[in-house]
């Protein structure tokens, strides 16, 4: 080969060889770009929960002065927030007194700042990553702020899904680390691309998921406890009705007065009836799955709707298969869903010439199939997608909770609650799995 071959020759390598080695830093350089801004995604959507929790804290220390509710919710629902990846919350005050904590053990106690807490302080945010492996932490520390005051940081720790570690690393590495990552091999970067781009509309959704959840269990905190006073003031507004109803009875007082007392008293019994339902839909109704005679508990609603709909002129039948007498059940949230749905029922065929109710609970393979039917006049099709949203209600009376109370019992049970498709009136059908004592 002549000189001139080989200077060609070795010319060709070089530019190969440059333009092979500046594909694979572009590629690297790219890859590393569009991981940071994935990390910064996923970053964003843990940084919501701790947004969530800021939210709720001021919310609390500006009604309330104090941070007790928040701290029952949290030993309450210890586990629910492990479930969440919340590891550990700790909010202090300008003098490092802790004023909630995951350790209750640690409420009251003042404790050294730590450099992100003295930060949070002056008005700045931290983030970072702690530990590794399994322990692998995101830190997020924040400021309080209330009437543009700082009264304290936030620092709440989040343990990361495990396909979102490496990209959160990435997005908060720093510039002096690129020459590590540049050093790579790129097929590890490839992967781990492919990986996160599979998996980041996901997450996305998990995290924002975790954040509605949470901010209805908050809200959900707050109603009940509000909804427990006013039920006790309202069995107070009963009690002393009664008693002065029959006082008065026995004084001969004028019949129009005695009236006026029997409708306090009824609609002192509306309201706390409303807030049971109201109380049961957020939680507050404790659900035990034990052997029960379902059939049993079928006939007694099927009896009771019977004389209730025979004031009206509405026919009721009822029926339940005789396996249906050991079943792993709550009864309460059963009745409860069935009363509901069984009262919508009579009202909705009340008036109509041939008015039939039907209860009826049968075995179908490996499932429980309830059915409250009627003959009534159905729902519009263009409602059927809100009917079992809580407080949504085409009546002028009632809290538009009978339905969604209904379909939580489902739930409760892993089963569901559905609308089924009828060419007159409303059939609902609650189904769950089947299960007795000797089948758990």
């Amino acid at each position: 080969m002549s000189a001139e071959g080989r200077t060609f020759h070795w010319k060709t390598l070089f530019y190969l060889g440059l333009a092979g080695l500046l594909a694979f830093l572009a590629g690297i350089l790219l890859s590393f770009v569009f991981l940071t801004a994935v990390a910064r995604e996923l970053e964003s959507g843990y940084a919501a929960t701790a947004a969530t929790w800021a939210k709720a804290c001021q919310h609390e220390m500006t009604t309330r002065g104090e941070l007790g509710l928040l701290q029952q919710e949290m030993e309450i629902n210890g586990a629910s927030l492990q479930r969440q990846g919340i590891t550990f919350v700790e909010v202090v005050s300008l003098s490092g007194l802790v004023l909630l904590h995951s350790d209750e053990d640690m409420l009251g106690e003042t404790v050294p700042l730590t450099l992100s807490q003295s930060g949070a302080l002056k008005g700045e945010s931290f983030r970072k990553i702690a530990g590794s492996g399994d322990q692998t932490r995101i830190m997020i520390t924040t400021p309080l702020v209330n009437y543009d005051q700082i009264w304290g940081a936030l620092t709440i720790s989040l343990k990361p899904r495990k396909e979102h570690i490496w990209p959160l690393r990435a997005g908060m590495i720093k510039r002096s680390s690129v020459l590590w990552l540049l050093s790579a091999d790129i097929l590890l970067f490839l992967f781990c691309l492919y990986m996160t781009a599979a998996s980041s509309r996901n997450a996305r959704n998990d995290l924002i998921r975790r954040e509605n959840d949470l901010r209805k269990r908050e809200l959900a905190a707050v109603s009940a406890g509000l909804a427990h006073e006013v039920k006790n003031s309202l069995n107070g507004i009963t009690l002393n009705a009664q008693l002065l109803k029959e006082s008065l009875k026995e004084s001969g007082a004028r019949e129009s007065q005695v009236r006026k007392l029997e409708r306090i008293e009824k609609e002192a019994l509306s309201s706390g009836e409303m807030l049971a339902a109201f109380l049961n839909y957020a939680g507050q109704s404790n659900f035990v799955r034990k052997e029960m005679n379902l059939a049993a508990l079928i006939n007694e609603l099927g009896q009771f709707f019977q004389e209730a709909g025979g004031k009206d002129s509405v026919e009721v039948a009822f029926s339940a298969g005789e396996n249906l007498r050991s079943v792993m059940a709550c009864e309460n949230s059963l009745r409860h869903a069935l009363t509901n749905l069984m009262w919508n029922a009579l009202e909705a065929v009340k008036g109509r010439v041939g008015a039939k109710v039907e209860l009826t609970a049968v075995q179908k393979g490996g499932e429980i199939v309830i059915s409250v039917r009627d003959n009534g006049p159905g729902i519009p099709r263009d409602l059927r997608g809100k009917i079992f949203e809580a407080f949504y209600t085409t009546k002028k009376s009632g809290a538009g909770l009978g339905l969604a109370v209904a379909k939580k019992a489902a739930l409760e049970h892993g089963g569901r609650l559905e609308l089924a498709e009828t060419k007159e009136g409303c059939q609902f059908v609650l189904s769950f799995p089947y299960e007795t004592e000797e089948r758990k």
